[in-house]
């Protein structure tokens, strides 16, 4: 922030916006701060140290590539069928084969990468720092450049004709794929406190998925822009703006009819798509998104426990608390086994079942953020040095 305070009724709003980035740093795993902290002898605060599996499942790194150093900002790999979008915080852009961990072709973008990377298979798109979204074709070739209201967190949403970005002011823009025209752009008053992290935004029906600060999940439809429905995550609780923390977190997971969120401090739900009735909500303090299979949904609390629940009726089914305060991702979830990555390059695996560790595998020492994303029976991952790989859990 800079300039100075109009009157003495901007103390309120400047002292809420800096404990917002403070929150907002506590919570981005990238961050010095948090390196910092989890130096001291805080017990509350120290992640626990890591133990043999015994009953470990063979993870096979299938191939490794070097992208580039994405320190500080939140960058995530566009998983297809075909191919495999990374990016670098210093301009990298590369597509790679998942096969055999190729790189097809890498471009350089010209300025600091703040977001990325979304796609469709037709179009490739990221945003710099200073909020110029960038569309290119598979072939890596610049399509058009466009600017969104303030700088982006997330990754772009690509598909059905547009690119669809959330900025940090929780402004939802979207431009046409073929010309970068905007379409039309969403505007929601936010709270005076609120996380800057990544949600995700995804696709149901005609519609896209978004969740805001305060525990709301809201359907926009494509067209246009129009909200279709709101729906309630979780309620603010507490005295103070920090207490009343609720943001919608991480990714969202779709399947079926259902479409699934968690917030901070607050809770884990599915709700019908198409109309957004909740089925089933738990009290469920989450740090993270959320990841769905055909029987159950996955979260991370804020202390790095995972846990499962019946997608149908959202009973509990395990919780495993053998990695606290490593920090984990969002999980990601395979035929074999789910996965998230934790702060020091390590990926873990949780058997579907009973939520035992079964696999483990680390790529460098720099914190993973990224969501492992699943590309056959594998998941890739990117840490903040830049390390993508693809793993594969098998026996």
């Amino acid at each position: 922030m800079s300039g100075r305070l109009r009157s003495m009724d901007d103390v309120p709003r400047t002292v809420a916006r800096y404990v917002a980035l403070l929150v907002s740093v506590l919570l981005l795993s990238s961050c010095a701060l948090w390196d910092w902290m989890f130096k001291t002898e805080n017990p509350a605060t120290k992640p626990v140290e890591l133990t043999p599996i015994k009953d470990s499942l063979n993870v096979q790194t299938s191939w490794r590539v070097s992208i580039g150093s994405g320190r500080g900002v939140y960058l995530q790999p566009a998983v297809l069928e075909n191919a495999v979008y990374v990016a670098s915080g210093d301009g990298a852009l590369a597509r790679i084969a998942p096969e055999n961990g190729s790189v097809v072709w890498r471009s350089e973008v010209g300025a600091k990468i703040g977001a990325g990377v979304g796609s469709d298979g037709l179009t490739v798109a990221i945003v710099t720092v200073r909020g110029e979204v960038q569309a290119y074709g598979v072939d890596g070739k610049l399509l058009w450049k466009a600017q969104a209201p303030s700088d982006v967190a997330s990754a772009p949403l690509v598909g059905r004709s547009l690119v669809i970005v959330r900025s940090t002011d929780h402004r939802i823009t979207a431009f046409e794929t073929e010309s970068g025209k905007r379409r039309w752009q969403y505007v929601r008053n936010a709270p005076p406190l609120a996380l800057r992290g990544a949600p995700e935004l995804t696709f149901a029906g005609d519609n896209v998925l978004v969740g805001f600060p305060g525990g709301r999940l809201v359907a926009l439809a494509l067209t246009n822009g129009a909200q279709r429905w709101e729906a309630t995550v979780s309620e603010p609780k507490g005295t103070t703006e920090v207490e009343r923390l609720a943001d919608v977190v991480g990714a969202l997971a779709v399947a079926d009819r259902d479409v699934c969120a968690a917030s901070f401090q607050g809770r884990t739900m599915c709700a019908d798509w198409a109309n957004g009735n909740v089925r089933w909500s738990r009290e469920f303090a989450a740090s993270t998104g959320v990841a769905r299979d055909a029987t159950r949904l996955y979260a991370v609390d804020t202390k790095a426990h995972v846990a499962a629940f019946t997608a149908e009726a959202g009973a509990n089914v395990w919780r495993n608390e053998a990695l606290t305060n490593r920090r984990l991702t969002s999980p990601g979830v395979t035929n074999r086994a789910a996965a998230a990555g934790d702060a020091f390059g390590y990926v873990h695996f949780f058997a579907l079942n009973d939520g035992e560790l079964v696999g483990r595998t680390r790529l460098d020492d720099t914190p993973i953020v990224a969501t492992p994303r699943r590309w056959a029976d594998g998941l890739v991952v990117q840490t903040q040095g830049g390390t993508v790989a693809l793993l594969t859990p098998a026996r």
